[in-house]
């Protein structure tokens, strides 16, 4: 998540000037808009995951030891100019002996995606878009070890 205040992605993640420009010019209401195959050209960097500080409720009705989850967040964001930037709540579930990260909810951008014909196509379908976007990006493993540098 971006620090309060008004500083940007780009701001955050030091973007040095004379970065890549996408070509696209940031709409009124905060969006860059591009398709799915101009998003799938843009290499996203890791900017920073946390672990969210609430403990995950217990199941109810369990005694004694019971279930938890520990639950967190990543953000990435392009080193272009502008920077695209994109996150998503995690879940770290323990199922046969293996622990593995798993995206919860939908992801937060300011990315709309275009369809065929450069309209936008919504909130909604952008979402479920970005949604399957991130299951295909290999995420895991690096918010682990930032994981594990930060807090371990």
């Amino acid at each position: 998540m971006l620090p309060t205040g008004k500083s940007t992605v780009a701001e955050v993640i030091r973007i040095p000037q004379g970065a890549p420009s996408l070509g696209i010019v940031p709409s009124g209401d905060g969006y860059l808009r591009l398709t799915q195959v101009q998003l799938r050209t843009v290499p996203l960097v890791h900017l920073i995951s946390g672990v969210d500080a609430e403990a995950a409720d217990p199941i109810s009705g369990s005694v004694g030891a019971s279930k938890s989850s520990i639950a967190g967040y990543t953000e990435w964001a392009s080193l272009t100019s502008p920077a695209l930037s994109l996150g998503w709540d995690w879940l770290l579930e323990g199922r046969d002996s293996e622990l593995r990260y798993l995206r919860v909810d939908e992801p937060r951008s300011n990315i709309m995606l275009l369809d065929i014909h450069h309209r936008d196509l919504g909130p909604m379908q952008t979402s479920v878009a970005l949604a399957l976007f991130v299951d295909e990006l290999a995420w895991e493993q690096t918010v682990a070890e930032y994981v594990r540098r930060r807090y371990g």
